[in-house]
């Protein structure tokens, strides 16, 4: 009997469409970034991927206030910022996220939800010198198909291999296997993964020559870009959006990320930018503005912090609740003296005895 290269040739054809197509409405009924429905009920999903799955709990959670920022913002707790706050509440942290990127998630938010009444957003002064236009990778590396609704770009999502193998069928699996989905509360949070204190900051910190003779200015240009950067990545949002509340607060880096910028002789520079900063936050009545370096008991207590500036989950806690009774609020009546405060604590803190306590030595 004499084979049938065509029909044959088609009947491989149809399988491979078939399997795609299969794949393809799979990934659609599981939806593992949320991309057209929130979490399935009967599913277990697990929730590790930011830049992956931040839109789509924008785009498709319940809530009605948003946490954002850096990887410094992580460990917040929604339930707790729920039962302060009385809200119901969603975390979109991004790891090395700028300004811009921060941003773009919350503009994002608002356009899909007109009932955010809350939005805490914290702000790292290592990045003071961004430009507002500043971006850790090229807008092209990150899954740009997931953050619009335009249904064309939704091929890159339901024809991509990587997403049906890793994320489609890990939900699968993992329903299946009967592991528990992660909570909002656990989203991107690893504090237990690390070591805190003298002995994980052995491994992250290098103390370096310190430098003499630095300039310690800030440039018109310099003062311009910040502005730039403050007022259309984070101010202008607030007066599109006067209904709602912003909290915003300078991220609690330890008093090594201090000690680090006095042996580079940057900090004059960016105790003058968060000065600044502040300037800009504080002119706006529904921003409510924080900073805690003047919180010793946190800055300097190094069993705190796995590195010189992440912090632990107990300290995202204390935050939450320092926002909520107004502890070490900022006005355009006290954010100087506040500065002031700061700028005397550390250009006279003694750096070298973080180094020599007790017989302990913080790097190697």
């Amino acid at each position: 009997m004499k084979t049938n290269p065509r029909k044959i040739m088609r009947i491989i054809i149809g399988i491979f469409l078939t399997i795609i197509l299969g794949c393809s409405l799979l990934t659609i009924v599981v939806d593992p970034y949320f991309h057209f429905h929130a979490p399935l009920p009967v599913m277990n999903y697990p929730l590790n991927n930011e830049r992956y799955q931040n839109y789509g709990i924008a785009r498709n959670f319940e809530y009605d206030a948003l946490i954002v920022g850096t990887s410094m913002t992580e460990y917040f707790k929604p339930s707790q910022f729920d039962e302060l706050f009385g809200v119901r509440s969603v975390k979109l942290p991004l790891s090395g996220g700028s300004q811009l990127e921060i941003n773009e998630e919350l503009q994002f938010a608002f356009d899909h939800n007109s009932g955010i009444r809350y939005v805490i957003r914290g702000i790292d002064l290592f990045r003071a010198f961004d430009s507002k236009d500043s971006r850790d990778y090229p807008a092209e590396d990150y899954p740009t198909y997931l953050y619009d609704d335009k249904l064309i770009n939704d091929i890159s999502y339901l024809l991509n291999r990587e997403v049906f193998f890793k994320a489609t069928l890990s939900v699968i699996i993992r329903t299946i296997i009967g592991k528990p989905g992660d909570s909002l509360d656990s989203y991107m949070n690893h504090s237990n993964d690390y070591v805190y204190g003298p002995e994980g900051l052995q491994q992250t910190y290098n103390r370096v020559e310190k430098e003499y003779g630095c300039n310690t200015d800030i440039t018109d240009e310099e003062y311009t870009r910040i502005h730039d950067n403050i007022y259309e990545n984070v101010i202008k949002i607030t007066e599109e959006h006067p209904d709602t509340v912003f909290y915003i607060y300078i991220t609690p880096y330890s008093i090594l990320f201090y000690d680090y910028l006095d042996r580079n002789g940057e900090l004059d520079r960016i105790q003058k930018a968060e000065r600044y900063i502040l300037s800009l936050l504080t002119a706006h009545d529904n921003i409510r503005v924080f900073s805690f370096y003047t919180e010793e008991k946190i800055i300097c207590d190094l069993n705190y912090y796995r590195d010189m500036s992440h912090h632990s989950e107990a300290v995202n806690s204390q935050i939450l609740l320092w926002l909520k009774e107004g502890y070490d609020e900022l006005t355009s009546d006290n954010y100087n003296d506040y500065c002031d405060k700061v700028w005397n604590m550390y250009h006279s803190y003694d750096y070298d005895s973080l180094f020599e306590k007790d017989g302990v030595t913080l790097v190697k």
